[in-house]
């Protein structure tokens, strides 16, 4: 069994943060990528999403940075004035900014971010906009400041979704790094011995996710227990899948995968350093920044099964005493 958690980012981790951006100037999210791509220069889709929890230190991309749990990084040790940073030196200004990134865009989808926001047409540049400002309202104010809007045309929009955020917190919402659940998802091979001409399992499906899907390379058909076909794009946690080998008779093998969508790693920070490859300090440092796994982001786990060739079918007679049924027959 072999999980790859895409989803998850553990403290330690060194990641890329790329020049690709959302939002608008001036209030925009970051690229993340981990591991770091082996081509920095084309570094392709990113996996994570970073908002700034610095307002007032300048920003570093294309740039390698070291993820860390809040509380071996902030402090009287890390920012240069923590007065004036409240995320590390008051706890309850972490819990509202974990709450602001696990219930906005990107761990939700545009999409859910604006219904819940109830805002229909809000773009992804003013969801940005308006998440940025929330976060830097309590990292870095103790009061409601004039932001200032992108001024397009939409603005009306990132502000509501903003004070929709707000009112949020002013209800008393918070989360703790406990409430963050990773999302997993893995797959059990079956122990014994397989063949070919049968249902070759049972495989078992392990996710905290309400459903998770399978995919069989090189493909086959995914059945239950009597042979039955399955939904594979909904199989849930300790359900037993098979695959049909019913109408094979060559020895072969397989991987199978389980993938689970959901925004699990949400809620790391990343220390970044001055000089790609450097060390973060409290004298030497850059704009430190919050993770967000996406609302399409995937954890998988796979495994792999061998199986024999059915046994070939043979041919033959048997003659028998008709007297006592034995094969000797007397003088």
């Amino acid at each position: 069994m072999v999980t790859v958690a895409h989803a998850d980012v553990d403290a330690g981790e060194t990641v890329w943060i790329g020049a690709m951006t959302q939002g608008h100037s001036g209030s925009s999210m970051h690229a993340v990528y981990s591991p770091v791509p082996a081509d920095t220069a084309n570094p392709g889709v990113p996996d994570y999403w970073a908002y700034c929890i610095e307002h007032d230190v300048s920003a570093k991309t294309n740039t390698t940075a070291v993820t860390r749990l809040a509380s071996s990084l902030f402090g009287a040790d890390y920012l240069d004035d923590p007065g004036s940073n409240y995320y590390g030196t008051d706890p309850t200004v972490a819990g509202k900014v974990r709450w602001i990134i696990s219930n906005s865009y990107p761990a939700l989808s545009l999409a859910d971010f604006a219904a819940a926001a109830g805002v229909p047409g809000l773009s992804q540049d003013d969801a940005v906009e308006a998440v940025q400002y929330a976060i830097w309202r309590y990292t870095d104010l103790t009061f409601d400041a004039n932001w200032n809007w992108a001024g397009s045309d939409s603005e009306a929009n990132a502000e509501a979704a903003y004070w929709y955020l707000i009112g949020k917190i002013n209800q008393g919402n918070t989360m703790s790094a406990d409430d963050i659940a990773s999302v997993t998802a893995s797959v059990t091979a079956p122990a014994g011995a397989q063949q070919a001409g049968t249902l070759v399992g049972p495989f078992t499906v392990h996710t905290n996710q309400p459903t998770a899907s399978v995919t069989v390379a090189p493909g086959v058909t995914v059945t239950d227990s009597t042979g039955a076909a399955i939904n594979a794009a909904a199989v849930v946690d300790g359900q037993e899948i098979y695959l049909d080998l019913r109408a094979s008779t060559s020895a072969g093998s397989a991987t199978v995968t389980v993938s689970a969508q959901g925004a699990g790693g949400t809620g790391m920070v990343i220390a970044v350093p001055t000089v790609s490859g450097g060390t973060p300090t409290a004298a030497n440092h850059r704009q430190t920044m919050i993770l967000v796994a996406p609302s399409n982001a995937t954890t998988t786990g796979t495994a792999a099964v061998n199986w024999s060739a059915a046994p070939s079918p043979s041919i033959g007679t048997t003659l028998v005493d008709d007297s006592d049924q034995d094969h000797v027959l007397a003088w």
